[in-house]
């Protein structure tokens, strides 16, 4: 494959990475593994080298593909990786221990606050993570 159509199918797979990655997050074996676009950005980085390496003239846009896609990476690779991941909790609680006072709303929509419930009947709190 000559040098222009490796650096349009770098540039191609980098940019269709993320778009894909956005319209099939509601898949979610795409949104819960998000190093997919990672490694097409990945690929992409290998098609621009593998451009620069074959360019005989022009080298500038095997050159800018590969600086695009290696941006791309990095960008991507950081937000996977180090941007998105789930926050540290402040405190944990241990069974038996009681729960700090706090106030939500019920499905119905009503306001709930833990007090309450406090000494009235046992109370079961579930902590589901939820958070994508």
């Amino acid at each position: 494959m000559s040098s222009p159509w490796l650096v349009v199918l770098s540039v191609v797979l980098a940019l269709a990475a993320p778009v894909a990655y956005a319209l099939l997050l509601s898949v979610p074996l795409v949104r819960n593994h998000p190093e997919g676009y990672v490694v097409a950005f990945a690929v992409a980085v290998v098609l621009a080298v593998l451009a620069v390496a074959r360019a005989r003239t022009r080298r500038w846009p095997a050159w800018s593909a590969l600086a695009l896609t290696t941006l791309l990476l990095i960008g991507g690779a950081w937000f996977n990786f180090v941007g998105a991941r789930v926050p540290g909790t402040p405190t944990a609680l241990r069974v038996g221990e009681r729960p700090p006072d706090f106030t939500l709303t019920d499905a119905s929509g009503r306001a709930v606050t833990m007090a309450d419930y406090r000494g009235d009947k046992p109370v079961v709190l579930v902590f589901y993570r939820g958070y994508w």
